[in-house]
């Protein structure tokens, strides 16, 4: 049988949209752990890191499900897909947070077991 539609059957939207939300879930996870394990050594600046990259997830994650129901319209209606920069962006920042503060942790450390 052949269809007019520009898509299979699968389920590649929906598979995307668990991939990302697995992401921001991953990355809020990080950003609890950063708070627990980054506060007693970096105090408050770990604090902000970790509240920074929780909002990131959270906006990753609610863009995710609102990506999906774009593209899901889209594709039902045959028409181009949006872009998708935004979603990688917020993950990327929040990543390099969790590194500069995994960077001042390793280096405070460091120097309080040198001196």
């Amino acid at each position: 049988m052949v269809t007019d539609a520009p898509f299979g059957a699968g389920l590649q939207p929906e598979r995307t949209l668990l991939a990302w939300r697995r992401t921001s879930l991953a990355l809020a996870v990080g950003a609890m752990i950063t708070i627990r394990l980054g506060a007693p050594t970096l105090g408050f600046a770990a604090g902000i890191i970790g509240i920074v990259s929780l909002g990131f997830a959270a906006a990753a994650y609610a863009m995710s499900t609102t990506r999906y129901r774009r593209v899901h319209l889209e594709l039902t209606a045959s028409h181009t897909l949006p872009g998708a920069g935004t979603q990688v962006a917020l993950v990327a920042l929040g990543v390099v947070l969790f590194g500069v503060l995994a960077a001042a942790w390793v280096i405070v450390v460091g120097l309080d077991r040198i001196l």
